[in-house]
């Protein structure tokens, strides 16, 4: 290995080489008067030493093989040829001011040692205009051990001061070998001529050269921010660490001016560069997307649960039992849920509080409905649409006080609607008084369902969940056997439902209890599928099946949640174009077959004559399509042209197989439409 320095400590280096047990052929020392103590100790290593001496060129291709030496003071004549397998270079050591200059201190250009240095006259400030920053030891530009523990403890004594704390400690002692003056050497040799130049490199990533930085001045490109940009020097992985401050002296002889007029770029966070693999390594196999889980995710698995993906989540799509197909566990949760008691974990839906003298004001804006006139104690479920009119997302709200409403989203709606909220806040609404959190993993949330719910929630005690107390749509705050809850009289299911909300650490004890105080009642966890049935008889719309980003709240029958009051709100004026209120839009209906089968998931309703690709017209399709345990049959909710106004038709759904089902046209509540069981 041949060594090549400008300064003392590369002799540490070739000591350390030598000792390791390889050859170090010659220390090549630009300064013409050498080095101090060190260099007298590579001599007795039997290390030759030339000083004044330089590298004119690197010899090999794909490897070292080579160098030829010159003298530094000249123009690159070569003197001598000598074989090695590497160059090892030093040209001096930099404080690392990356911190201070992030916080807006100033830099001092130290040309003694060739280095910038925080500037101690001008540190950072605050609102105030008092300095919240020291800098200690090496960092400081205190570049020998004694010398950066000497000034680590005049730092540290002056912090102490200004705390008020008297006395000044003592740096430790160390025996540290003096060192000759390092020599600024910008270029090696100093009078290389432009071949040499073009093969002198500053930037070893970037393969940046000295004739580069050079071409960009001649260029134009004069701020040191233009020309990195042109030449790309400091721009890999090392950001500069290696070439930035040769690369700073190149251009000021280019340009004729000191280096502190030149100055520096800008010193970004990251001062460690974050690896490639760091930044996308997350995003491949298993960890592609990270997994969420339930407070009941290990009872879930012990039950045996069959899991679907919900955004980000991992829900049950059903609980089989032994000998039991998907189909048959789903109908088994459905009818026990409908005859007597069904469980539900529902902790994966959004929850989002909405805090502050504005929220009511921000409410009404984003949801279609009012929400600023709900009173505190009561639920009310609300539509969020986007710019363009269509639906985004639906949920209950709850007021919790005078200033603070409780918003319910879908599951994977949580963190996007938490995005949205805080871009039309920060955005547009930025004068609100508004806070927004997201607290959906704070609390477990479970849906307790059926005619037997209410007699389990009674059997936990401490309470009153009947209907006087708490009627539908309302919910109370209070303890269930001794566990904080909030208690939301709502229901997915059409059926007497209560949800109840526990601390997540309390999750899986409050499940417990549940399922120990339903057990007489034949309580069964039900899963994502059953869930999805249960409302499709009811003719509750699902975000993500009955629409598409293309639907309208107006289009699923839903206008009695858009306010008459509000002058605006998002999506409001979307919903006012022509093509928004054309007669014949696609509109939510029932679909019935006519001999019980279930159509397929996503079929589109044919029409007469066909388009200009010789394909049929069609004037509908599934959204959601189901088999019904509870009235025997398959059901289906879809959109179709002017459905409303055509109740009783018969449309024809082609299949994949050639074959078609006729469905009817019905009210796309299914099961109990005059809600008699959700609000006994």
């Amino acid at each position: 290995m041949v060594v090549v320095t400008n300064n003392d400590d590369a002799y540490r280096t070739a000591l350390a080489v030598k000792a390791a047990g390889l050859q170090v052929p010659v220390i090549l020392d630009a300064r013409p008067q050498g080095g101090g103590v060190l260099a007298e100790q590579a001599k007795a290593a039997g290390i030759r030493v030339e000083n004044g001496k330089a590298i004119a060129k690197v010899k090999g291709g794909k490897r070292v093989t080579g160098v030829a030496i010159c003298a530094q003071a000249g123009e690159g004549a070569v003197l001598e040829e000598i074989a090695c397998d590497a160059v090892a270079m030093s040209g001096g050591w930099s404080p690392v001011v990356h911190l201070w200059s992030h916080c807006g201190g100033k830099l001092l250009w130290d040309a003694e040692r060739a280095l910038f240095r925080p500037d101690g006259a001008k540190p950072p400030t605050d609102q105030d205009g008092e300095g919240f920053v020291l800098c200690a030891g090496a960092a400081n530009g205190a570049m020998t051990l004694d010398a950066a523990l000497a000034d680590a403890a005049l730092q540290g004594a002056g912090a102490a001061s200004e705390l008020g704390y008297k006395g000044l400690a003592e740096a430790p002692k160390v025996d540290a070998e003096a060192e000759a003056a390092m020599a600024a050497v910008w270029m090696m040799p100093q009078g290389a001529g432009i071949q040499l130049r073009m093969k002198a490199w500053l930037d070893y990533q970037n393969d940046v050269k000295v004739s580069d930085v050079q071409l960009a001045a001649q260029e134009g490109y004069e701020s040191v921010e233009h020309a990195k940009r042109y030449t790309t020097l400091g721009m890999a992985t090392d950001q500069g660490k290696l070439s930035n401050i040769n690369g700073l002296a190149i251009l000021s002889d280019a340009l004729n001016q000191p280096i502190p007029q030149t100055g520096t770029t800008t010193f970004r966070p990251p001062y460690t560069p974050i690896s490639m693999g760091a930044i996308g390594g997350a995003a491949r196999a298993e960890v592609f997307q990270p997994i969420r889980r339930t407070c009941l995710y290990d009872w879930h698995e012990w039950q045996n649960a069959y899991w679907e993906p919900v955004g980000q989540w991992r829900r049950p799509y059903c609980y089989p039992k032994a000998g039991e197909s998907h189909e048959q566990a789903v109908n088994r949760e459905i009818t026990q849920t409908r005859t007597s008691l069904g469980l539900l974990d529902a902790s994966t839906l959004g929850k989002l509080i909405v805090k502050g003298p504005d929220a009511g004001k921000f409410l009404d804006l984003l949801y279609t409905n009012m929400m600023s006139t709900l009173p505190v104690g009561k639920c009310r479920y609300g539509l969020m649409c986007n710019e363009n009119g269509f639906l985004s997302d639906d949920g209950v709200v709850a007021r919790m006080d005078e200033d603070t409403w409780l918003c319910h989203t879908t599951t994977g709606g949580a963190d996007r609607i938490h995005a949205h909220m805080e871009e039309w806040l920060q955005t547009e609404w930025w004068d609100f008084k508004v806070y927004v959190a997201n607290v959906t993993e704070q609390w477990a949330q479970f849906a307790v369902v059926g005619p037997n719910a209410r007699k389990v929630l009674e059997k936990l005690g401490g309470m009153d969940v009947s209907k006087e107390t708490l009627p539908f749509m309302q919910w109370a705050e209070g303890t269930l056997n001794g566990v904080l809850a909030r208690v939301f009289r709502i229901s997915f299911s059409g059926e007497l439902s209560y949800e109840i909300a526990v601390p997540a650490s309390m999750g899986r004890a409050f499940w417990d209890m549940l399922l120990a105080a339903g057990e007489e009642f034949g309580a069964t966890a039900y899963g994502t599928e059953a869930l999805h049935v249960l409302r499709a008889e009811k003719g509750f719309i699902m975000i993500g099946d009955e629409t598409d980003g293309t639907v309208i709240p107006q289009d699923l029958g839903l206008d009695w949640a858009i306010s008459k009051k509000k002058t605006d709100y998002i999506g409001k004026r979307g919903q006012e174009r022509v093509h928004m209120v054309r007669a014949d839009r696609w509109k939510l209906v029932g679909l019935e077959t006519l001999d019980g089968s279930v159509i397929p998931d996503g079929a589109y309703a044919v029409d007469e004559g066909k388009n200009a690709n010789g394909q049929r017209n069609t004037q509908g399709r599934v959204t959601s399509s189901y088999y019904s345990p509870t009235l025997g049959r398959g059901i289906a909710m879809g959109i179709v042209r002017d459905g409303p106004t055509r109740m009783g038709e018969v449309i024809d759904f082609p299949k994949t197989d050639g074959t078609s089902v006729k469905a009817r046209i019905v009210d796309p509540v299914f099961y109990d439409k005059e809600g008699a069981k959700q609000n006994v």
